[in-house]
């Protein structure tokens, strides 16, 4: 029996493949979720959705701590006459 159709109590992390209703919300495909086991063996069953063993994506702000540049600032083009 597949990992993703055991039966019990619990949540499963999913990758969606296609745009869907999941958790009485709208979901996109890339989305990484958690839902209820029967709701994720539904959506799977449907090929709407994968097991998904990566965890979401973090956010990260690149720029923190980033020096002001030396750089010249760009031109700026004129108007065309």
């Amino acid at each position: 029996m597949s990992a993703s159709f055991k039966q019990g109590k619990g949540f499963m992390k999913i990758l969606i493949l296609q745009d869907t209703i999941a958790n009485q919300k709208k979901v996109f495909a890339g989305d990484v979720i958690e839902v209820e086991q029967s709701e994720a063996n539904i959506l799977i069953g449907y090929g709407k959705a994968k097991v998904s063993n990566k965890t979401e994506k973090k956010e990260s702000n690149r720029s923190v701590g980033l020096k002001s540049s030396d750089a010249p600032k760009p031109k700026k083009r004129s108007k065309a006459k």
